[in-house]
């Protein structure tokens, strides 16, 4: 398997690009079409619903009351034409080639070149029966405008990495190439230390590998789908049972791995084989967590268990968990459209309680990757690292009592921000504070988060995210401008969780968070992880690094810290905030995230410190956070509160006929 088949935060899907939306306020390759809405030009409340299905270009174009489109006789109509020009602006003309099957010759794939190789095709004119889904889809797409930004912390949306710097750029590649490239491009820094390095991070760990292996068994067995086995995919369940054969999940494991290669397997078995990857990448986690307090000289605190109430919505987590079962039975190289398809109501079920928006996200995020890359029969490589962590930690969350919480405790005191990280896919996004917390009656110091998500159409990406979530949440503008706050009984987990209230803090001091980095962080106490979060992924622990070398290599950067080389993810510089590659590697001193994917740890830089004609210059991927006067920044914001602001007065006018 290459470094990005065994990523978890591997890049599947490229982010939407913006667009203006009042010609064409919605436009997805979705269900084997290219299909979306367009507006008549006269009348808010009346649009054109067209669309092109790939392979044929068989077209449909009628109005949302089911009248057909007068232009649409005998070839493509203005609003087909308009929706191709508008789906080329959003996700590149490769992409919607590609997704179409449309052969441009040596002409650039631009919208006119593929609107006349399809009309040289002679198309057929479809019949109008989808019409009605799509316009459905159209309002569940209005609808994520409609639903509040929440505070409760969202630990999957870790394995959704923001919309990077530059990351439209090239379109020579397919999707999975250029994911590739940019995965197998991270690793190939400098090598680790040696075995024998005195390095903590460097230091080998017993079973670490053994413990992969067996989850890139069942991985390659969920590749090719659990309804009809082969033999060797029976083979790689065995594997799965025995590496877990001395725990107590043992004879549940092997009853479904026994299930599974005879193609018998039913919920309960299902459920024990992600249970079972859970387990072994736990134990990983676990691992990997010690090496990393060895080199921060950090211990956690203890977890503490917890009574926890859960939400009651057995009937819509039965539905996502039947729904999973199906996707593991066909294997990720045989979903389809209509499968995939099937998650949207669960989604749209879910995501307006608070309660539920930890699975909707998931589900919605990983639903969107499984679309774009439908049908899998004819996918040349497969995360199968990646889809396999979202399939299992969503099987498991629908599972009672997972999603349960528990009474929260009160901190009083002054927080310092470290930095801020942001997380996101197509229809969702979060911004996590990392802090540290010091208690007003002395006591130590603890290293905290606070959280704040919201669901967004995936037209708004970069620095457009900020205002779905600026409104909800002061700490983004104190920690945006270096100030820290005060806290007044503010609700927070055990597992370091700030569950953020507005009417709990107010704005403090200044507080350079290099000073903090410098003087608060190294006697911080680490939190707590919460059982069903331990995994690798899950890992990012703040550190501050100074009086490093840097190595570059084309878009490769690592720093040498005390011998060890570690490679800096700079594809996590947010598009949303100032920091690029090159302020990274021009740096003098750090603060970062310290992960852990594919087989090596990296440093996700928070914000960097450089020395400029004499002077100290900081930069932070969170700066944008409250506001900027950044001319590019600016203009981006100021077109995504324009798109924002088309797609919620259409919610007004049609979500409320």
């Amino acid at each position: 398997m290459s470094l990005w088949e065994k990523s978890s935060a591997a890049r599947v899907v490229p982010p939407a690009r913006p667009r203006k939306l009042a010609k064409v306020p919605f436009v997805e390759l979705a269900d084997g079409r290219l299909q979306g809405v367009v507006s008549s030009g006269s009348d808010i409340e009346r649009v054109y619903v067209s669309s092109v299905a790939a392979g044929s270009f068989a077209y449909a174009c009628s109005t949302n009351n089911n009248r057909p489109c007068g232009g649409a006789r005998g070839g493509f109509c203005n609003h087909i034409r308009a929706l191709v020009t508008e789906a080329v602006l959003q996700y590149g003309g490769q992409r919607v080639a590609r997704y179409l099957r449309v052969d441009t010759g040596d002409a650039t794939a631009d919208a006119p070149a593929l609107t006349g190789a399809m009309t040289a095709a002679r198309p057929p004119q479809a019949d109008r029966t989808a019409a009605a889904a799509v316009f459905s889809r159209f309002l569940r797409h209005l609808a994520y405008l409609e639903l509040a930004p929440a505070t409760d912390p969202l630990p999957e949306m870790h394995w959704f990495p923001p919309s990077r710097q530059g990351e439209a750029a090239p379109e020579t590649q397919t999707e999975t190439e250029e994911v590739a490239a940019g995965a197998d491009s991270a690793g190939t820094g400098p090598a680790p230390a040696e075995a024998g390095s005195a390095h903590p991070l460097a230091q080998p760990v017993d079973g670490f590998d053994d413990a992969l292996a067996a989850v890139d068994a069942l991985d390659r067995a969920l590749t090719g789908g659990l309804l009809r086995p082969r033999p060797e995919q029976a083979a790689d369940l065995t594997h799965l049972a025995h590496a877990v054969a001395a725990s107590p999940l043992a004879s549940r494991v092997a009853e479904a791995a026994d299930k599974a290669s005879a193609g018998a397997a039913g919920e309960e078995h299902f459920v024990a084989l992600a249970a079972a990857r859970a387990a072994l990448l736990g134990a990983v986690h676990d691992a990997l967590a010690v090496r990393v307090q060895e080199f921060t000289g950090r211990t956690p605190a203890e977890q503490e268990p917890s009574a926890a109430d859960a939400p009651d919505a057995a009937n819509v987590l039965a539905a996502a968990r039947s729904w999973l079962c199906d996707l593991a039975r066909s294997g990720w190289q045989g979903i389809d459209h209509e499968l995939v398809a099937g998650a949207a109501p669960i989604v749209s079920a879910l995501l307006p309680d608070p309660a539920l928006r930890r699975p909707a996200v998931l589900l919605d995020g990983f639903a969107a990757e499984l679309a774009a890359c439908c049908p899998g029969a004819t996918l040349e490589r497969i995360p199968a690292r990646r889809w396999g962590d979202l399939w299992s930690r969503a099987l498991l969350l629908t599972l009672p009592g997972a999603l349960g919480t528990a009474a929260p405790d009160r901190l009083t005191g002054r927080l310092l921000p470290l930095g801020t990280d942001l997380h996101e896919h197509a229809t969702a996004v979060q911004a996590q504070v990392h802090a540290v917390f010091e208690p007003a009656d002395g006591g130590p110091s603890r290293l905290v988060r606070a959280s704040v998500s919201a669901p967004k159409p995936d037209t708004v990406v970069g620095a457009g995210v900020w205002q779905l979530l600026r409104p909800r949440m002061t700490l983004l503008a104190a920690a945006g401008e270096g100030r820290a706050m005060e806290l007044t009984d503010m609700p927070a987990t055990t597992d370091g969780d700030l569950l953020w209230d507005d009417a709990h803090a107010h704005p403090g001091e200044p507080a350079d968070p290099f000073a903090t980095a410098r003087v608060a962080l190294p006697t911080a106490t680490a939190a707590a992880t919460a059982p069903l979060d331990r995994h690798p992924a899950g890992l990012a622990v703040p550190v501050f690094l100074e009086g490093y070398t840097v190595q570059r290599h084309d878009d490769t950067v690592t720093f040498t810290v005390a011998g060890h080389a570690l490679p800096v993810d700079t594809d996590r510089a947010p598009a949303a905030g100032p920091l690029t590659p090159d302020a990274v590697a021009a740096s003098a001193a750090c603060i970062a995230l310290l992960r852990w994917d594919a087989g090596t740890h990296r440093l996700q830089p928070l914000a960097v410190e450089s020395t400029v004609r004499r002077r100290t210059v900081s930069v932070h991927a969170g700066a944008w956070a409250g506001g900027t006067t950044d001319k590019a920044a600016a203009k981006a914001e100021k077109a995504a509160t324009d798109a924002v602001t088309v797609l919620r007065e259409r919610a007004g006018r049609l979500l409320r006929k």
